[in-house]
């Protein structure tokens, strides 16, 4: 009997890594009008953002149904394995109450589902530490315990083009307090408790990249550093350069995929890190 780890397409990371660890994806969807698309599985992140951006749809987003989180559990358990379900934050999105709604249906299995209160690649960051633990041998108490600590020290602030995306999406949160006044300044946000919160105000997405560097050398060390972007690549290198000499691992690189662009449009960057 192993610990298996679960997690949903918002964490941002390449499939490659989740087949590494063994981790479960299950994907979250977008639609356009009638069209439903699962994350990363029916479209791609290059044809969402050209037809986010060039559109005349805004998509939404939904999670994934209690069959599809019920499928999972059970092929898993029919294995004899024990689970640890990791998720993108229970207050902005639904994907959790699927997960708790599919964990009624196997009464019998050792499930624990945990909130990891963030999204992006600093959930990818949370899901990484927890399947690495699993991968150790580690029991299943350790794992959810690696889990919720590394929920607890991981962070993420990121640079938004606009808000309008966030706003149009309804999860903008207390990042409306930004609205008004933003055509001269780029805003800087965060997740904490769950939910998305204005950081900084800049004026410049120059500055913003500098101030991104300030928040990094300010809370090392770490166990694990990465850069969040759907964005141009030569920030993506500059802010690589600069977070690779504040940590002794490879920087993650955790692309934006379509449900997290539905809410933050293109043109992000931010970095994501989890302290030691």
């Amino acid at each position: 009997m192993a610990v298996k780890v679960v997690t949903d397409s918002t964490w941002d990371l390449p499939p490659e890594l989740a087949e590494e660890l063994g981790i479960t994806v299950v994907p979250l969807s977008v639609l356009f009008g009638e069209e439903a698309y699962k994350d990363g599985v029916e479209i791609t992140r290059e044809a969402f953002f050209d037809r986010l951006v060039n559109g005349n749809v805004h998509p939404k987003t939904s999670q994934p149904s209690v069959g599809d989180f019920a499928a999972v559990y059970k092929e898993l358990t029919d294995q004899g394995h024990e689970i640890v379900s990791v998720h993108i934050a229970d207050k902005l999105s639904g994907t959790l109450n699927s997960a708790r709604a599919a964990k009624l249906d196997l009464p019998e299995a050792t499930i624990t589902l945990v909130d990891s209160a963030t999204a992006a690649l600093a959930l990818g960051l949370v899901v990484k530490a927890t399947a690495e633990a699993a991968q150790a041998g580690k029991t299943h108490a350790e794992v959810v315990a690696v889990a919720e600590d590394a929920a607890e020290k991981t962070e993420a602030y990121v640079i938004l083009e606009t808000l309008t995306y966030l706003q149009k999406g309804g999860r903008i949160g207390k990042a409306q307090a930004l609205i008004g006044g933003l055509l001269s300044v780029k805003p800087i946000l965060t997740i904490k408790g769950g939910e998305i919160l204005p950081h900084e105000k800049v004026r410049s997405r120059a500055k913003g990249i500098a101030k991104l560097k300030e928040i990094a050398a300010a809370s090392a060390p770490y166990a694990e550093l990465g850069v969040i972007h759907e964005a141009d690549s030569e920030i993506v290198t500059e802010l690589v350069e600069t977070l690779s000499a504040l940590t002794d691992k490879p920087v993650l690189i955790g692309k934006i995929g379509a449900v997290i662009g539905v809410h933050a449009g293109p043109d992000v960057v931010g970095i994501a890190f989890r302290r030691a």
